[in-house]
């Protein structure tokens, strides 16, 4: 199909040329033109031409020698044909094992052959096989475009191309070559180019030939694993038909799954505004996109803590970048553990947040969420992701509650996030406490209350550098033993006891009359639920 070396040293004219290097890949080098070349190299060679050469210069200078040879192995050429006898007398054994280290055909040919004989008859058989490659291209573009207009999928297409080169073939995308196990040698040598050949000692070889971005995929045809003893590349011209199709059916696939993704995102959106009206309509459409809906979910909410602190260190240089490559990795984290459970999940994100439903038996809801919760915490740290903080909804675990777990999980998030701080987990009911005094703390009593039981202690704080509002929490929280609350905020017993008469006469309530400290363990939560940490982490509804 190609004009290889094999092909050049088959030519009568040639039966005295003797191959000096890189037999193994002779059936594989395709040579696409050919060129009388002598030294200066500079940038006058083709990739995959042969150079003829008298290496006039060259005879007495074996360095010079060696130089050229480099030079035109570097410039990207098929093979090296030298003319002995002439110039030069004999090739120097350091270009020979240079050719032989770098795998780079090098032939020697006797003086009497005359270069313009040998360029009419390649120059003939170029155009030979130019002419058979473009009748294959046509008749293989009209096969494909039949296919592609029949609507047969991508997958019968690449089987199809398979049997026509008798080789394996398959559609990669750079990540998924990179990630391969099996073609993580290749990796590194992609590039968007022209089509590349690259060569096995053993003489058999691979093509990669890349197809237009299509956002952002990198699409390759991978062509490898010659099925015919001897094979020959695929021509340019005929890759770069299949290509030309191939496109077509990535960007109508791209098309459907983008239309897909966006009614996928819709019906989620609904999920988490209980906007649906028909049940059964409803469920039925999420059965055409994959979800399961009338099963019993629960709801966690995610916030991923310093994530665009942690990319932007890592060289990522835009806010969209970040995005996508958390995204990307938690999204196949998530798919993971979901399969290793083998629970249904579905999950979707939301500004900085990550919105998840995990399918839960109703009595084993809170085992199995922490359970799924623990795996992703072990992957996140694995992955090197920064820690995550998590509301759980578990109060509505159960089919077709959506909207109610996403509500009460993502109140749970914030509230937990603020009061108990980043990277915990908390869970609705929790949180009941400070979901109280909020909905207290926005009533004028319970205001004047607080601020004239520990307005006067802050007002001291602020005036005279102590902490008298951490001294009486630790103290309550400590049951009133001195010596613990003393020991936790390392302080000398006289200093504490010093404090608590403060905070005595400053609020002239005593901290022996039960009543008095519950007022005051009161309104210091009132006082952390107003000022301390409040900070809200608003969603669009």
């Amino acid at each position: 199909m190609q004009f290889t070396i094999r092909d050049l040293l088959s030519i009568p004219l040639l039966s005295s040329a003797k191959l000096l290097s890189a037999n193994n890949i002779i059936s594989s080098q395709a040579i696409e033109s050919v060129t009388v070349m002598e030294i200066p190299v500079e940038d006058f060679i083709k990739r995959n031409e042969l150079v003829l050469t008298t290496a006039i210069g060259c005879g007495n200078n074996p360095e010079l020698f060696l130089t050229y040879v480099k030079d035109v192995h570097s410039s990207g050429a098929a093979a090296m044909a030298i003319a002995v006898g002439g110039h030069v007398h004999y090739i120097p054994d350091e270009v020979i094992n240079y050719c032989k280290s770098v795998n780079f055909p090098l032939i020697e040919l006797p003086w009497e052959i005359r270069f313009s004989d040998i360029l009419k008859i390649i120059l003939e058989q170029l155009n030979c096989w130019e002419q058979q490659s473009i009748n294959k291209a046509d008749t293989l573009q009209r096969e494909l475009l039949k296919l592609y207009l029949d609507n047969h999928p991508i997958d019968e297409v690449i089987k199809f191309l398979s049997k026509e080169f008798q080789m394996d073939v398959e559609l990669k995308c750079k990540e998924q070559i990179e990630n391969s196990n099996s073609l993580n040698e290749i990796s590194e040598l992609i590039s968007t180019d022209q089509p590349d050949i690259i060569r096995y000692d053993n003489g058999k070889f691979l093509q990669i030939v890349p197809i237009s971005p299509l956002l952002n995929q990198d699409p390759f045809i991978i062509l490898f694993k010659s099925r015919k003893l001897n094979a020959k590349p695929i021509p340019t011209s005929i890759l770069n038909c299949i290509v030309s199709i191939l496109t077509l059916w990535i960007q109508k696939k791209m098309t459907t799954m983008i239309s897909k993704n966006k009614e996928k995102n819709e019906y989620i959106k609904s999920l988490l505004n209980g906007s649906w009206t028909e049940k059964e309509a409803f469920i039925n459409q999420g059965k055409k996109l994959g979800f399961e809906v009338n099963l019993p979910y629960i709801c966690v909410v995610g916030f991923p803590e310093k994530l665009k602190e942690f990319y932007i260190l890592h060289k990522k240089e835009s806010i969209q970048e970040i995005e996508k490559d958390f995204k990307r990795t938690f999204s196949e984290i998530i798919e993971n553990i979901s399969k290793k459970l083998k629970k249904r999940v579905i999950y979707t994100y939301q500004r900085d947040l990550v919105i998840i439903f995990l399918e839960c038996d109703f009595q084993e809801a809170n085992h199995e969420v922490n359970y799924f919760l623990d795996l992703i915490d072990t992957f996140v740290e694995q992955n090197h992701i920064p820690s995550i903080s998590w509301g759980i909804g578990e109060n509505y675990t159960g089919n077709l509650t959506f909207h109610l777990g996403f509500k009460n999980a993502r109140t749970a998030l914030e509230i937990g996030r603020s009061h108990k701080g980043p990277g915990t987990r908390n869970t609705f009911a929790s949180t009941g406490i400070y979901r109280l005094l909020i909905s207290i703390s926005n009533n004028s009593m319970s205001t004047e209350l607080m601020h004239s039981t520990i307005g006067a202690i802050a007002t001291y704080d602020k005036n005279n550098g102590l902490d008298l509002i951490d001294t009486l929490s630790s103290y309550i929280y400590h049951q009133g033993n001195v010596s613990q609350t003393a020991r936790a905020l390392s302080l000398h017993r006289q200093s504490l006891l010093y404090r608590l008469r403060k905070i005595e006469a400053l609020t002239n309530r005593s901290l022996n009359d039960p009543d008095d400290i519950f007022l005051l363990q009161f309104c210091l939560k009132l006082w952390s639920v107003r000022f301390e940490n409040n900070e809200s982490y608003a969603i669009a509804e």
